[in-house]
């Protein structure tokens, strides 16, 4: 119960400075995404240590630096992913060990990818392609294929371990989160919803309804290789932010990058 009041009254603090940060977007997500960053390099360096893979401390300051390199300068992003890895790349050779080098650069430059780029990449929606208001509308989406593959898996779910990774999982409940935006997205394009273009919505549907799963196994799948329940502790009663933030991650970089390429 104690738990329960935790997670309603984080949820009831955290979401409206979300929802109005994703609804002026401009600096207010730029700073929203950088915090992630910032914190989910660290619950990130953490747990690696936790599994005896001893990441750079300098990744938690290069990280959120490459963040903001991204974002405020597209033009260089190559340049930027290019010398991110020079820099890991002398630190695994000058700290060589036959044994521990190589899993080290390569855990490295994921959580660079995973910390780093994958939130840059989210507020690029609105700050490059100019595509306003879609984030938002991604992410009230993913909480209504949360919470219908919850309740469904739940009610209903019969034929769980069907992913080794989340063994508590069922089919039932993730094919009802995958349908349950088809659904609203229909009704309000039918109730004449023309905000976001009939391309965008399907994206939006793909996106929140499958890519966001698979974004939370694939935090599943880190957690259960470093040997952890959670992220972190840092949100009583929801773990860390990684854990929070698992589902837009991998959704959000979906979207931009095929906005990128139909736009």
């Amino acid at each position: 119960m104690k738990e329960l009041a935790s997670r309603i009254l984080i949820s009831l603090i955290f979401i409206p400075l979300l929802i109005l940060a994703l609804w002026f977007e401009s600096w207010p997500m730029f700073f929203v995404f950088f915090l992630l960053t910032v914190l989910g390099s660290h619950e990130y360096y953490l747990m690696l240590r936790k599994r005896e893979i001893k990441i750079p401390l300098c990744f938690i300051v290069i990280s959120p630096l490459i963040y903001c390199c991204w974002v405020m300068q597209p033009q260089y992003q190559a340049a930027i992913l290019w010398f991110g890895m020079l820099i890991f790349v002398v630190e695994a050779l000058l700290r060589w060990d036959e044994s521990s080098s190589a899993p080290r650069l390569f855990a490295t430059m994921f959580g660079i990818f995973y910390t780093a780029v994958l939130p840059a990449m989210l507020v690029s929606i609105a700050w490059h392609l100019s595509v306003k208001k879609i984030l938002l509308a991604l992410i009230l989406l993913i909480w209504i294929v949360d919470t219908m593959a919850y309740f469904i898996g739940m009610l209903f779910g019969k034929k769980r371990g069907v992913i080794a990774v989340s063994p508590r999982k069922s089919r039932e409940g993730f094919i009802a989160g995958a349908i349950s935006p088809v659904f609203v997205v229909l009704a309000l394009y039918l109730g004449g919803f023309r905000y976001f273009t009939l391309v965008e919505l399907v994206l939006l549907v793909i996106a929140a309804g499958v890519i966001g799963q698979l974004g939370d196994l694939l935090e599943s799948m880190l957690k259960r290789f470093c040997g952890v329940k959670d992220s972190s502790r840092l949100i009583p009663g929801h773990g860390g932010i990684l854990d929070r933030a698992d589902s837009i991650l991998l959704a959000g970089s979906f979207l931009y990058v095929t906005l990128l390429i139909v736009t």
